[in-house]
């Protein structure tokens, strides 16, 4: 059975850094679906807000883009918690995603991570 979630409150943790004291936020909120339940995958990650002054906002990300891939796993098809766990990185690391603009096309951008 096809599963459909919007989910703010995932984005949210995975880029609010309060998972880990040394992890910072990426500063984007966004709409996640996913298909399943015990072991999902991200079927849809589509960026609703890019906050102010943030990594993602230095590193281009704009609102509308999807994310197609996080760190090499593609979406759809990445488990949600594979997604989470690439998307936790510390300062001074860098963040590899795939974004898809509204056109259609596609462009690597790599995010580096740090306080804001």
């Amino acid at each position: 059975m096809k599963m459909f979630k919007s989910l703010v409150f995932l984005l949210s943790i995975i880029s609010s850094g309060i998972l880990a004291a040394d992890e910072v936020k990426l500063g984007i909120s966004g709409q996640v679906s996913v298909d399943g339940f015990f072991s999902p995958t991200v079927t849809s990650f589509i960026v609703k807000k890019v906050e102010p002054n943030s990594p993602a906002e230095k590193a281009g990300i704009a609102v509308g883009q999807k994310i197609i891939s996080i760190d090499n796993c593609k979406i759809p098809g990445c488990p949600a918690d594979e997604a989470k766990k690439l998307m936790r990185k510390q300062s001074g690391e860098i963040l590899q995603l795939v974004l898809e603009n509204e056109d259609g096309s596609q462009i690597p951008v790599e995010v580096t991570m740090n306080a804001w």
